[in-house]
């Protein structure tokens, strides 16, 4: 039986590029089959007419991890510098995990293939 295809950016079961599958997507797709027992099995694409409103959302969502990481490790840095302890690295750690966490309130999944930006 071949999986129906939903469009990530409108919903609509629509034919496209597959999604990739990444440890993000794998997490979400755990979560709904062990927690919620809601998981559809569906096949993620992102359709032609939504693909320019996907790479937007993409790039945004790259340049976001980028920025929460680089944050992340400099608030890291300075709580160890400015009192090198196990509480600090312990709360370096945290740090990092917060702000990654953060970073994926914007998620959007690759897809199967090469952008222009991964040349």
């Amino acid at each position: 039986m071949q999986r129906k295809s939903y469009c990530i950016i409108c919903g609509a079961e629509k034919k496209g590029l597959e999604v990739q599958d990444d440890w993000e997507l794998g997490a979400i797709r755990w979560f709904k089959r062990n927690v919620t027992k809601n998981e559809k099995g569906n096949r993620l694409v992102v359709c032609r007419e939504c693909y320019p409103k996907y790479e937007a959302s993409r790039g945004k969502f790259e340049s976001r991890q980028k920025l929460y990481i680089a944050l992340g490790a400099i608030f890291a840095v300075l709580s160890l510098v400015l009192s090198p302890s196990l509480t600090s690295v312990l709360l370096a750690v945290s740090i990092m995990l917060i702000m990654l966490a953060l970073s994926l309130l914007s998620y959007t999944p690759k897809i199967s293939i090469k952008t222009r930006h991964e040349k």
